[in-house]
């Protein structure tokens, strides 16, 4: 995912040998089953060829995008940047590799002369101090690739040809696992499971799997597709017009995906998909927790502000405790106004208003503006 840094020419560590093969392929093969996916073998990866990060990634080719990750060592911050100033289309391995056939582990040193990133990239790189990536084409076809990279710092040294031969030799294993993981199926027990109780469900609402992959959507979100230019169905994933909604979206179905694999603490979010003219639509990301049927995935649920009537400051206010100037807020909040137009709307400073906020989140138990949001809402549109 990280390309290498450009520089002068540096001392190698001693090459790495990968010491148990038999415990990366036995927690390869377990990623099949496992309630995180491939999480897990993507750590022991990292560790055994003295790596700082890797991922597998599914890239769409046109655009350029990822589509789904699994990951080890890797920040939210990063994840964040990464996103939110496209930097794929900077990356050096990922615009390369996702246009070529499945082959074996590659060092990305050789891609830098022909590569030029941008000034934001650049200092990135150097901040973080990378050095080389060793890339793997899984799988590709005309539309979609899915790319094995782990990366390294100038510390941990560039890859050596006696290391990427080490790492070819699980190849043919992590290619048969990824053939295995497309080919086994839960989303049609799941769906057969749910659908009953999603459809009866007002809003409409999406079920995603652990990749973000829509499991089943009910009568009314495909009604909302119909009728919405702003959002589609593509590839049996939601995608939107607005390109930072797009980035905000796999972001936090990334957390929200990992939260419900018990990754991390239970992570909720908001996004608002903005329209011309009329109010936007609310998007409500709630994690489903694991179990025999799904290993872990989100519940989306769109609120039409046009078609059912948001929760008031009134209501929010007796349900949550807060005091009137408090629910104001929460009331806009929930509409989609961000603290400076709230502040302009109530002929507050913004200052006040995250005075405010801070209260709201003691009282409410929440800690981010999105989770606050997600929370009024499912406590109070029924």
């Amino acid at each position: 995912m990280t390309g290498p840094q450009s520089g002068g020419v540096r001392p190698s560590p001693p090459p790495v040998t990968i010491a148990n093969d038999a415990e990366l392929i036995q927690a390869l093969y377990g990623s099949l089953t496992h309630r995180e996916g491939f999480h897990a073998f993507l750590e022991l990866l990292t560790q055994a060829i003295n790596g700082c990060a890797a991922q597998l990634l599914l890239v769409r080719k046109q655009p350029l995008q990822i589509e789904h990750l699994w990951y080890a060592g890797l920040s939210d911050e990063f994840l964040a940047w990464y996103l939110d100033n496209n930097m794929i289309a900077q990356d050096v391995v990922s615009n390369h590799a996702a246009y070529q056939p499945p082959g074996l582990f590659q060092s990305a040193l050789p891609l830098l002369p022909a590569f030029n990133a941008d000034e934001d990239y650049d200092k990135w790189e150097s901040e973080q101090d990378m050095l080389d990536t060793a890339w793997l084409v899984v799988h590709a076809n005309d539309t979609h690739s899915q790319l094995l990279t782990v990366q390294r710092t100038v510390a941990q040294g560039p890859y050596q040809d006696s290391e990427l031969q080490e790492l070819n030799r699980l190849v043919p294993y992590i290619r048969q696992a990824a053939q295995l993981y497309r080919q086994i199926d839960r989303r049609a027990l799941a769906a057969n499971s749910l659908a009953a109780v999603i459809d009866l469900l007002p809003d409409a609402t999406f079920l995603l799997d652990d990749q973000a992959a829509i499991v089943h959507a009910n009568s009314a979100a495909q009604q909302l597709v119909g009728r919405e230019r702003q959002l589609v169905i593509a590839d049996q994933r939601l995608a939107f017009s607005d390109r930072q909604v797009q980035n905000a979206f796999f972001r936090s179905t990334v957390q929200v995906v990992r939260s419900s694999m018990g990754r991390e603490a239970y992570s909720a979010d908001t996004l608002f998909l903005q329209r011309s003219g009329r109010p936007p639509l609310t998007l409500v990301l709630r994690p489903i927790e694991n179990s025999e049927l799904l290993s872990g995935g989100a519940l989306v649920t769109v609120y039409d502000p046009g078609s059912r009537r948001l929760p008031s400051a009134d209501l929010i206010a007796q349900y949550f405790s807060l005091s009137p100037a408090e629910a104001r807020l929460c009331e806009d909040l929930v509409a989609g106004m961000s603290l400076q137009e709230a502040a302009a709307r109530r002929h507050k400073t913004e200052a006040t208003l995250r005075s405010q906020l801070k209260q709201v989140f003691q009282k409410t138990g929440h800690k981010r503006q999105g989770a606050l949001i997600s929370g009024i809402l499912t406590a109070l549109m029924h």
